[in-house]
């Protein structure tokens, strides 16, 4: 019988301490706050991309229209949130100047709206738009299109 409590007793142990190394592997990892160089970079990448999503995005829907494209990076892109959310904010003008409309286009692809712009009221109405100021998380890198 007493044979019985020790196996029981190294059981417990080692189940105990099982739970306690899993525990510890299971633990939120620390989030590193990114240097200010990468969020610069990450800032213009995200307004280089944006921008030429607006380039095609104009020749598609305006096409041989003379038109330029004013686009801000992704306003996200922080120390806290190196990629930011996907979306970066615009203007598509003629070759006065004149505001045509105010876009909404992606950073970090080009698969949703026309090469990855649509006007803002379009934006406005996608349940993406619930993404718009607010970090993403499933964005793990953001690479310079080419």
């Amino acid at each position: 019988m007493q044979k019985h409590w020790k196996d029981l007793a190294a059981l417990i142990a080692i189940i105990s301490v099982a739970l306690v190394v899993t525990a510890c592997g299971n633990s939120a990892p620390t989030k590193v706050a990114a240097d200010m160089n990468i969020v610069d970079q990450n800032q213009s990448i995200s307004r280089e991309n944006a921008t030429l999503n607006a380039r095609r995005y104009a020749a598609e829907v305006y096409p041989g229209a003379d038109t330029r494209v004013v686009m801000q990076s992704d306003s996200s892109v922080k120390s806290d949130c190196r990629f930011g959310d996907g979306w970066a904010s615009g203007d598509l003008m003629d070759n006065r100047g004149v505001k045509i409309d105010s876009l909404k286009c992606q950073t970090n692809g080009s698969g949703k709206g026309t090469f990855g712009c649509m006007p803002n009221k379009t934006f406005a109405t996608k349940d993406y738009a619930a993404e718009d100021g607010k970090c993403n998380t499933a964005i793990t890198a953001l690479d310079k299109f080419k």
